[in-house]
């Protein structure tokens, strides 16, 4: 089963001879289920990245900021060929030419070996690039290719030349070729270090080292070639080096000279069909992603210069919350918000702003009495729209149902007042008194005078005959 590699997504889809892969050994792969949440995260997450990327070029529009690094530099590591029993150089230095002829990236090509110890070595490598490279503009990228062993009883990566690097079989140094990755990250990720760093490691167990961090400061990223407790294939045709020199060379096409960020990168290799079987990983270590894009060719350099603002680190940061309506935004909105706020922040002498940066869009969290008090709120005001309704219904329908007296002698039909209204005399008998006694006097007085009436005219109904009028 050496020579045979297997494709499983649920199922074993088919098992096809690769005879390219023969000369070097094979890391197994292993089976990733894919679900509905996985799926979903993946959505939030493009939609989280082109959020960001929306945020920065509109920041360094609206602010007149440079977008991008000032300097970007990478460090690819490898064992010597003597020691090397994977033979990585090839990829490696595929890798080296990427960055250095397409991205004009510094690069440096170096190897462990057992002349002394590899740790001490591994360290020197890195602080020596730190202190050439670093700055609070740069961007230092750190790439290993090689075995790699996961010691569960120490909890770290150990970086090895050999596969069983604990047997007692074949060369004598094997159990000296190795080096503890969580210390030289370590380094990385401390303060001594002004810049954004994005590691890269092509090796089995590279996703169990990983640690929380919310370092909002600068930007940290571990792009790993294979999920927690995987490995990952040998150099080959289905390698993570190789579907990295895939998608960066597709993504350079795409892009041009425009910045792409490491999670569009890790989406084009895990679309690579060779990878489904050890999808790689982008581990984030704050809500910032690390942004990839050509610099100036060396000769155009000098033109390119970065305001003496921006050559310090800052002493503090202000940190705001707006509460949205929705949660997410779109180009147009995250657009117009970068304009209003540089031009509030238009003055730069007097606080001495260096840029805004993005820190994520998360949604309001909300707690199972939230939810509870959100359902009771609900229901009441539902409560109070129906009540309302139905007391309407019932006005309606007792104005509706209003009837005229059977007996009409009272008064003459011609007089009868509208069913669905209120006589005037009975509306000035529901009246106040002294507003009753005004609106009477204002009829009387608005009455043109009566005509002369005769007196013969007034009669005593009482039956008595007729008598005057006093």
């Amino acid at each position: 089963m050496s020579h045979k590699t297997i494709h499983a997504d649920f199922r074993i889809k088919s098992i096809e001879d690769d005879p390219s892969d023969a000369p070097t050994p094979f890391r197994t792969t292993h089976v990733v289920k894919r679900d509905g949440t996985n799926a979903e995260a993946e959505t939030n997450r493009k939609r989280a990245a082109a959020m960001q990327l929306w945020w920065e070029e509109g920041i360094s529009k609206n602010m007149d900021l440079p977008d991008g690094y000032e300097k970007v530099a990478v460090l690819l590591v490898k064992w010597d060929d003597a020691l090397d029993e994977l033979k990585t150089r090839e990829e490696a230095e595929e890798l080296q030419a990427m960055f250095r002829d397409r991205f004009y990236y510094d690069t440096e090509l170096v190897h462990l070996n057992v002349s002394s110890k590899p740790q001490l070595q591994l360290n020197r490598y890195l602080n020596d690039f730190v202190e050439n490279y670093d700055g609070p503009t740069s961007l230092l990228i750190v790439y290993y290719t090689g075995h790699g062993v996961y010691r569960e009883d120490r909890s770290y990566l150990e970086l090895t030349a050999f596969e069983d690097p604990d047997s007692n079989k074949g060369s004598r140094f094997k159990k000296e070729a190795h080096a503890n990755w969580n210390s030289a990250e370590a380094f990385l990720r401390s303060d001594v270090v002004e810049g954004d760093v994005l590691t890269i490691l092509d090796t089995c167990y590279a996703s169990n080292h990983t640690k929380s961090g919310n370092d909002e400061s600068r930007t940290f990223e571990l792009l790993s070639a294979c999920a927690i407790n995987e490995t990952t294939a040998a150099p080959g045709k289905r390698s993570f080096t190789r579907a990295l020199l895939v998608a960066l060379d597709k993504l350079l096409k795409e892009f041009g000279d425009k910045p792409f960020t490491t999670a569009r990168l890790n989406q084009d290799i895990l679309r690579n069909p060779l990878r489904h079987g050890s999808p790689s990983q982008l581990w984030l270590y704050n809500e910032r992603h690390v942004r990839l894009a050509p610099l100036k060719p060396w000769k155009d350099r000098k033109q390119k210069s970065f305001p003496l603002a921006l050559s310090h680190p800052p002493r503090g940061y202000l940190t705001l919350r707006f509460a949205l309506r929705h949660d997410s935004l779109n180009r147009e909105q995250i657009e117009f918000l970068t304009k209003k706020l540089s031009e509030a922040f238009n003055n730069k002498q007097v606080i001495g702003l260096r840029r805004i940066d993005w820190l994520g869009l998360k949604p309001a969290r909300t707690t199972p009495f939230g939810r509870a008090a959100l359902a009771l709120f609900a229901m009441s005001q539902w409560t109070r729209i129906v009540k309302k309704k139905r007391e309407e219904r019932r006005l309606q329908s007792t104005v509706d149902n209003v009837r005229l007296p059977r007996d009409m002698s009272v008064e003459p039909p011609e007089f009868a007042p509208s069913p669905t209204r209120k006589r005037t005399h009975d509306v000035i008998d529901d009246l106040p008194k002294s507003k009753r006694g005004s609106l009477v006097r204002s009829q009387t007085q608005d009455k043109p005078p009566s005509p002369p009436v005769s007196i013969s005219s007034r009669m005593d109904v009482s039956g008595d005959g007729v008598d005057e009028a006093s």
